[in-house]
């Protein structure tokens, strides 16, 4: 089964909304920060209720930014992929058999060219494009790469998700809680 068949992605910081998300339809959950044996119980209760979890390694506390993390993320916390800025996870973590979503910033100009080379050299599973008000550009990387891609960040009205989702996102990451049961 694909992780984003259900289009909205909770995007969580706060764990205790692991409890919110398991009564939704979502098929997938960002897990954006807290520890790593707090990440291994939130991974265990979302999978035993069918969801896929990702956990974005450069924030979780208690790992480092190396193939060891990545590592521990697959076996430890029994994840089903990571999400990264960083390159040369998304090399290992795909070598792990592990989904690695690869994650840029459109901050400008260069960051958008620098982000599309990145995801062709490095060949993630999905890309998650950030901000993600700007549809249009959205359209624009899907044009340049054969990647799934999923953009969020400010997301917050289920108009916005909407167009992101009508210009080639096949999912929208959010941590406004509303949206999640929205589709």
């Amino acid at each position: 089964m694909h992780p984003f068949i259900y289009p909205i992605v909770p995007a969580i910081r706060n764990l205790k909304m692991v409890e919110k998300i398991i009564s939704t339809q979502v098929s997938s959950v960002f897990l954006l920060e807290g520890d790593i044996f707090e990440i291994k119980r939130a991974c265990k209760k979302l999978k035993e209720h069918g969801k896929f979890v990702f956990v974005h390694v450069d924030l979780v506390e208690g790992i480092g930014k190396d193939k060891a993390s990545v590592k521990l993320v697959k076996e430890f916390v029994g994840a089903d992929g990571i999400i990264t800025t960083r390159s040369n996870l998304i090399d290992f973590a795909r070598k792990l058999d592990l989904m690695a979503i690869q994650r840029i910033f459109l901050i400008d100009s260069k960051a958008f060219q620098t982000g599309i080379e990145q995801v062709k050299k490095h060949k993630a599973n999905f890309v998650e494009v950030l901000p993600g008000l700007i549809p249009e550009l959205v359209r624009k990387i899907k044009e340049e790469i054969v990647q799934p891609i999923i953009s969020g960040g400010l997301v917050t009205t289920k108009e916005q998700a909407k167009l992101l989702l009508e210009n080639g996102a096949i999912g929208v990451s959010t941590s406004y809680e509303k949206l999640w049961d929205e589709f």
